[in-house]
């Protein structure tokens, strides 16, 4: 037995404790566990640095007779009892999509090029900070598609290949840049939530494809410092997770100290409005929907209402009468393609140049679309009009779809799904092209909204691959007015207690079956 008075500070353990033969010296090493990762979703592990104030490592772990790369996590056990000492997320551990800088660690964006050229980043962008100020714990970075310029796509990324979905055959999409960051949160019980980044949907699109819990902030509110640019009038961190009180927890801290908690305590909108576009094709998700938000309806005491953004366009958009759909063509790739080249990709071209030779940096397929994109004439002529398309999007939606309101912030919560039936993305064939047309949640991004996604339940569908009836979970999505983000997060908190939502599973179902896995 060792009496041990210590002379520098050491949080609470667990340890391992190492003493020299003599009992002259003693070592304490935190308790870590090791994780491999199965479904490719992680770039790298991380540990904080002994050397570097808040600074990391990277670190790359392998277990013998293991395929993959282990993660290294920390224990729960110290947090757990020193909770309010160590801030509110002491115990949750989270992994970051890496086109955010992590003071200490290389960022490679998806780009193998990247990675070679830059160095370790010398500083931590805002909401991460943010997180570990709140006492959570970096695991790791988690992969993404080549400077979020796409989504996954049968594979077509060359530098690092796409992150596994686990949910129902395995075979499903990923569904955003956010790739290795709703891949981790799906997967994996040792990932509380982790961060991505949304500027057409890739927070939320991977969310509804696991089955998650995801936040798309509004537009504006975090610093954007020290996160590679999609669309930089579009972009926005925003983070993933199975919990709904890990959910809620998060967004009121990423609150603090922002706008958005101006409205903080204004009563939360009365009204549901309904999105009547939209057309699920399973009946047994538009019933599971339908029955959803006439719940939500009863139990909030909610109003109901509903809108065709599409034929509401076509009334009073600024079109003078041309489908939303032609009218935006371009607008996206048109940013995207431009801004990559500019903000990225004219840098990375040189200084790759210089390490190798002269040689133009390699890329996937979506990075050399984009590169060339931005460089056509016609794409160059049309960027200022598609600019001033989405600033007039923006003021039309503000005006004629989800309005703001001095007693509840927006007027309504607008409800939808983007919910839609399992694909093929890693069998059948689809080119990589720019973004040049209009898609279902873009809307969100273009009037610089907030919108959560909110798992359901889950269905059953056919697999081509596994031959087996297999499970698909089902998501909804809320909407409200810029500025209004928290009222989204009592909406969610209010669920829980109704009853209406509830932790999903990591793993391949979202919600418990009869079936044994």
């Amino acid at each position: 037995m060792y009496s041990i008075s210590l002379t520098s500070h050491h949080p609470n353990g667990p340890y391992v404790v190492s003493v020299d033969s003599k009992a002259n010296s003693i070592n304490f090493t935190p308790v870590y566990g090791l994780h491999e990762d199965v479904y490719e979703s992680f770039m790298s592990g991380a540990i904080p640095s002994a050397s570097a104030q808040d600074s990391f490592l990277t670190l790359q772990v392998s277990i013998p007779g293991t395929r993959m790369p282990a993660i290294i996590v920390p224990s729960k056990i110290a947090s757990a009892v020193t909770r309010d000492a160590v801030g509110p997320l002491a115990g949750l551990r989270f992994a970051v999509k890496d086109i955010f800088h992590v003071k200490g660690l290389k960022t490679s964006g998806g780009s193998r090029a990247y990675y070679e050229v830059y160095g370790p980043q010398n500083y931590t962008t805002q909401t991460v900070e943010k997180l570990l100020a709140g006492g959570a714990q970096l695991i790791g970075k988690t992969r993404t598609i080549a400077f979020a310029l796409g989504a996954p796509n049968n594979g077509a990324e060359i530098d690092y290949l796409d992150p596994w979905n686990s949910r129902g055959d395995g075979y499903q999409t990923t569904g955003g840049s956010s790739s290795g960051t709703g891949s981790a949160v799906t997967a994996y019980d040792w990932v509380d939530f982790a961060i991505g980044s949304d500027t057409g949907g890739s927070v939320r699109f991977p969310s509804r494809f696991g089955g998650l819990y995801g936040y798309k902030p509004t537009h504006g509110t975090f610093n954007l410092t020290g996160i590679l640019v999609a669309i930089a009038e579009q972009d926005t961190p925003g983070f993933m997770t199975r919990s709904p009180s890990i959910f809620t927890k998060l967004g009121r801290l990423w609150a603090d100290d922002t706008p958005l908690e101006d409205v903080a305590d204004v009563p939360m909108p009365s009204n549901l409005l309904l999105y009547a576009d939209e057309v699920l094709v399973q009946p047994e998700a538009k019933a599971m929907i339908d029955d959803f938000f006439a719940q939500v309806s009863t139990a909030l005491n909610m109003t109901t209402s509903s809108i065709n953004v599409t034929e509401t366009w076509l009334e009073s958009g600024p079109s003078q009468g041309e489908s939303v759909s032609s009218y935006m063509a371009y607008v996206y790739s048109d940013q995207n393609s431009i801004q990559f080249y500019e903000k990225i990709g004219l840098e990375l071209n040189e200084l790759y140049k210089a390490y190798n030779n002269g040689s133009h940096f390699p890329a996937d397929p979506m990075v050399n679309a984009s590169w060339y994109d931005a460089q056509n004439a016609t794409t160059i002529a049309r960027l200022p009009h598609s600019v001033r398309k989405r600033e007039l999007f923006e003021e039309w939606w503000s005006t004629n779809v989800l309005k703001a309101s001095n007693a509840t912030c927006s007027e309504s919560i607008f409800a939808h799904s983007l919910h839609i039936p399992p694909a093929t993305e890693k069998v059948t064939y689809s080119p990589p092209n720019v973004a040049s047309y209009y898609w279902h949640g873009v809307f969100v991004n273009y009037a610089g909204i907030p919108e959560i996604v909110v798992p359901i339940g889950q269905i059953r569908y056919w697999s081509p691959y596994t031959l087996r009836h297999e499970w698909q979970p089902v998501t909804v999505a809320f909407a409200a007015a810029k500025g209004c983000d928290l009222k989204l997060f009592e909406l969610v908190e209010k669920l829980e207690v109704a009853g209406l939502v509830k932790e999903v599973l990591p793993g391949k179902v979202a919600y418990y079956t009869d079936e044994v896995w």
